[in-house]
């Protein structure tokens, strides 16, 4: 397979400048997820998350708007892994730059490349590695 790590979705491929012109629609991000509600999860619908906006007047006031950006459909999980009582699969709405990036526990799977390359056709974009290599329908029928 070839070196995937942490892929991402953009309408562009970038370089370490970031400096993307077209965005992903946060909305069709959003009803992506919601779509696919057996896989992910909203971070804020987690045990964890319930917990920490339980708490969120407990948190120092500089930090609450984070917390809440965070826990306002920005970031799902997917497969949760029970003996080490986290997920293992991160995907994020970076609305600075307007796209979606993921963060990965485990190696990658041609399976996680799928939903993901789903995702970004959803979303009318480029599922990338390194912000410059583009893996696709070929891409994904090379792997094992």
């Amino acid at each position: 397979m070839m070196n995937i790590k942490d892929p991402s979705i953009s309408k562009e491929k970038y370089d370490y400048r970031l400096d993307l012109r077209q965005r992903v629609s946060y909305e069709k991000w959003v009803n992506f997820i919601e779509n696919h509600k057996k896989y992910f999860i909203w971070q804020e619908e987690t045990d964890e998350g319930r917990e920490t906006l339980a708490k969120l007047d407990k948190i120092p006031e500089s930090f609450r708007e984070g917390i809440v950006k965070g826990h306002n459909k920005s970031r799902a999980f997917a497969e949760f892994n029970p003996k080490r009582s986290y997920y293992e699969m991160y995907v994020d709405f970076n609305e600075k730059y307007g796209m979606v990036t993921t963060t990965f526990m485990k190696p990658i799977t041609k399976d996680h490349l799928r939903i993901l390359l789903d995702m970004a056709n959803y979303l009318d974009a480029y599922l990338l590695n390194n912000g410059t290599e583009i893996i696709d329908e070929k891409v994904l029928g090379s792997l094992k």
